[in-house]
């Protein structure tokens, strides 16, 4: 009877052993996925100290998971700081090598181009006003080292929102001008202001031919 006990004992303590075996061996594989997912994302560049604490936690549990699952609460607390360390050296470094953000381009001349004219409530240029653009190629064709915002506004008269897709749709087809008789697309971007950068007094008729305008921003 005593000898059936110690076998049934001795069965009981090996089948929970290889329960913590297989458990730790499945913390230590993820363990490891961690630090090397934390080591390509350039953790030991951008978060060396968190990094190298989840690589001596990651060598820490290889190393008690060999005494042969002796200690596997323990092995299984450092298996775990191992994981949580990556991923915190993996949150810092895209936080610590995240680059940094572009400047935002800055006006350094405005070319007023006169003579600039559309169709009423339309974004079509006029005939006389492709003379006036031909001068702009002319002019951008020369100055080469420039880049430009093509910036289009209008007079008060309509709604807000009404002045301001027809200030876009102007500024666009300037720009589509420019670049189909030559002028790089990478140098000239296109925006519509609307009516809130008015230069003269809307309350006249002269103050709003003034403020329906189109300029060339170099913008650097």
């Amino acid at each position: 009877m005593m000898k059936r006990v110690m076998i049934l004992t001795a069965s009981m303590s090996l089948a929970a052993c290889a329960s913590h075996t297989n458990i730790e061996i499945d913390q230590l594989t993820e363990a490891r996925a961690a630090v090397a997912a934390s080591k390509a994302a350039g953790a030991e560049r951008c978060a060396p100290k968190l990094q190298a604490e989840a690589v001596a936690s990651l060598y820490w549990a290889a190393h008690e998971y060999s005494e042969h699952g002796i200690h596997p609460d323990e092995n299984s607390s450092l298996a775990a700081k191992a994981i949580a360390k990556a991923n915190e050296a993996r949150t810092q470094g895209s936080k610590n090598c995240a680059p940094a953000p572009k400047p935002a381009p800055k006006v350094v001349e405005v070319i007023k181009l006169d003579g600039i004219n559309f169709e009423l409530n339309s974004a079509d240029l006029t005939a006389t006003s492709t003379a006036r653009l031909d001068k702009a190629v002319a002019t951008l064709n020369r100055r080469s080292e420039i880049n430009v915002e093509v910036a289009a506004h209008t007079d008060s008269s309509g709604s807000d929102k009404y002045n301001q897709v027809l200030s876009e749709r102007r500024a666009a087809s300037v720009m589509d001008y420019l670049v189909s008789h030559g002028i790089k697309a990478d140098r000239v971007n296109s925006k519509g202001y609307g009516e809130s950068q008015p230069i003269a007094d809307n309350s006249s008729s002269e103050g709003r031919a003034q403020n329906r305008r189109v300029e060339l921003r170099v913008m650097k």
